[in-house]
């Protein structure tokens, strides 16, 4: 039997169907070496959507394409994709899967998808006289016997490119192992570029089986060219990876060969300026292996850091309590007895460079001990916070805490603190408490009074940052490239019996040319609409930034402002707690912890 094949707009399509929500245990992001020396955080992970269609309900049955569906899934998985496998899909379940595609992982930017499809295609010619390309569910009728049910049932190239415009992932490619036509893709027939800081940049890539007037066998080379070259052979510059333009080239130059000209695989990118820089970057088969092999190995590694790390917190509690008993003594000890005093004051020096050295070494650790998902890669030219924002890959540390002092060298930036009405607030360090197995958190003990709000601010005084995004745009902070902001939280009340905890805002600052509000113009701040109160023991809070909605001060003071958030123009953020009128929060005295801020 015959898959039909030809064209490349149905690269958009499943690139998002990917898959399940879970992420695989083995893999810790990619990190690759250029070999300009640089080291690009690429993805988080892998994810693929792989569909064959063997038994239609109307077309001509294709025997092989559930089992070259179901090889390739087996194989992707090797090389550690996280598969979504989908075996004749009826048109509801294609259609259902490209929601989840959008929906439920669609808003995940650092991962790397592909999809492959095997099975028929369409192509229809239009009232102008251009070609629509179709993907063919299960239950789709034939489009010359009765049009209608074909066009409710076939998914086109059109919906696909649609789908595909709402996905935040990175990098997609697309392989058809079928027969279409369009004319969404700009072909490429050029020697593969090395991998550059480049390559990082967002792609949509494709590479299909022939070309549009070309009939691809069931019997498929191109599903065979493909695993073969995944397992190393594809890698044309032999650097242990394999991209979308090296992959395409050799399926190019491979299927040609062993069809005798038959099949001419076609590869390119989609015509969209901002969606065609990248390359998509695979791990070879062959240097999978080697991750896998050493996955033992890691482990040992990983919990000799973990006992060593541990060790080190061990050491430096002790010496901090001594430190504190020094201290105390030299307080206490009279003037004359300064020989002593000189001894006691050398020995305090001592301890404190060692308490140091201490920290510096777990700090080294712990960064070691978060692998390389926490790796935040910037291009060579980046100078500044602002450009890391705007270019880097990877989630962003705002504060972690580490270095005990409330200067967030993430923004160069001191925390500051305020309070409004009858409320009081303190702000510290505490080196007692620390989440997630850090060494210190930011303290926040208040009290807080009818009508009254207090604030923790990061990023700048509010004025001075709109005079400095007023004469240049690129100063401000940039967080356009994540989905959300994630950080520890911890909390206690008093023992007042008429305090509870009370509930925590995330305020975000955003600049804007019109807005006019009595608190000073050019600013709107945007809160959290769910509710997040402090729980007894540390818990992870994620803020989606979709969840950010005008906050009472900017709807009662602002106008022209924006209902969602500008991230790409972002002031300054804040924690808020509020007694105001409409937070429906009570007055009391409480104390919270904060640790480890990071937008991703």
């Amino acid at each position: 039997m015959k898959r039909f094949l030809g064209f490349l707009p149905f690269m958009f399509f499943f690139l998002y169907v990917a898959l399940p929500t879970s992420s695989l245990s083995t893999t810790r992001g990619v990190k690759v070496t250029a070999k300009q020396g640089q080291s690009l955080y690429l993805y988080k992970d892998y994810y693929a959507l792989v569909i064959g269609v063997s038994n239609y309900e109307k077309w001509p049955r294709l025997p092989n394409a559930v089992n070259d569906a179901t090889e390739v899934a087996s194989r992707l998985e090797e090389l550690g994709f996280e598969v979504k496998l989908v075996l004749d899909p009826t048109a509801r379940e294609i259609r259902t899967a490209l929601g989840e595609m959008v929906y439920k992982m669609g808003s995940e930017a650092n991962r790397a998808l592909l999809f492959y499809y095997a099975g028929h295609g369409e192509t229809e010619t239009l009232a102008d006289k251009t070609k629509m390309g179709y993907i063919v569910p299960k239950d789709c009728p034939l489009l010359n016997k009765d049009p209608m049910g074909f066009a409710s049932h076939a998914i086109s190239m059109r919906d696909i490119e649609s789908v595909s415009l709402r996905i935040k992932a990175k990098h997609v490619i697309m392989l058809f192992d079928s027969c279409f036509s369009g004319s969404l893709f700009a072909l490429v027939r050029a020697v593969p570029d090395d991998i550059t800081e480049k390559s990082a940049l967002p792609v949509r890539q494709y590479i299909t089986a022939g070309r549009e007037d070309e009939q691809v066998l069931d019997k498929s080379m191109f599903k065979r060219c493909f695993l073969i070259g995944l397992e190393g052979d594809a890698d044309l510059t032999g650097d242990g990876y394999i991209t979308g333009s090296e992959l395409g080239m050799y399926l190019s130059d491979k299927v040609v060969n062993y069809t005798h000209r038959r099949q001419h695989p076609q590869y390119g990118k989609i015509n969209n300026p901002d969606l065609d820089r990248g390359d998509f970057i695979f791990v070879s088969l062959k240097e999978r292996q080697k991750e896998v092999a050493e996955g033992e190995k890691l482990s040992e590694e990983e919990s000799a850091i973990a006992e060593e790390l541990q060790k080190l917190r061990e050491e430096r509690r002790k010496s901090e309590e001594l430190i504190e008993r020094l201290e105390k003594l030299l307080e206490a000890k009279p003037e004359k007895e300064s020989t002593q005093s000189e001894a006691l004051e050398k020995e305090l020096k001592r301890l404190k460079a060692e308490v140091e050295k201490t920290s510096q070494a777990a700090k080294e650790l712990q960064t070691k001990q978060a692998g390389e998902e926490r790796l935040a890669y910037a291009p060579d030219t980046t100078k500044s916070v602002y450009d890391i924002l705007r270019n880097g890959q990877g989630p962003f540390v705002v504060d972690d805490f580490e270095d005990k002092d409330l200067w967030s060298k993430s923004f160069d930036s001191m925390w500051r603190h305020r309070s409004f009405g009858p409320a009081n607030i303190t702000v510290s360090v505490d080196t007692t408490q620390g989440a997630n197995g850090t060494s210190s958190s930011m303290k926040i003990d208040y009290e807080l009074g009818s009508q009254s709000l207090i604030l923790t601010v990061v990023g700048g005084i509010l004025p001075k940052r709109i005079q400095e995004v007023e004469k240049d745009s690129s100063r401000a902070y940039d967080f356009s490239r994540f989905n959300k902001i994630t950080f520890y939280l911890k909390g206690k009340k008093s023992r007042s019996f008429f305090s509870r905890p009370n509930k925590l805002f995330l305020t975000i600052v955003c600049y804007g040319e019109r807005i006019k509000a009595d608190y000073g113009d050019k600013s709107a701040e945007y809160d959290n609409k769910t509710a997040i109160f402090p729980d007894k023991e540390w818990k992870r809070v994620e803020i989606p930034f979709n969840d950010l909605i005008p906050n009472l001060r900017t709807e009662r003071n602002a106008i022209n402002y924006s209902p969602n958030p500008d991230l790409g123009h972002v002031l300054l953020m804040y924690f808020m707690f509020s007694g105001l009128k409409g937070h429906d929060d009570s007055p009391g005295s409480n104390t919270v912890w904060i640790d480890e801020i990071t937008l991703e």
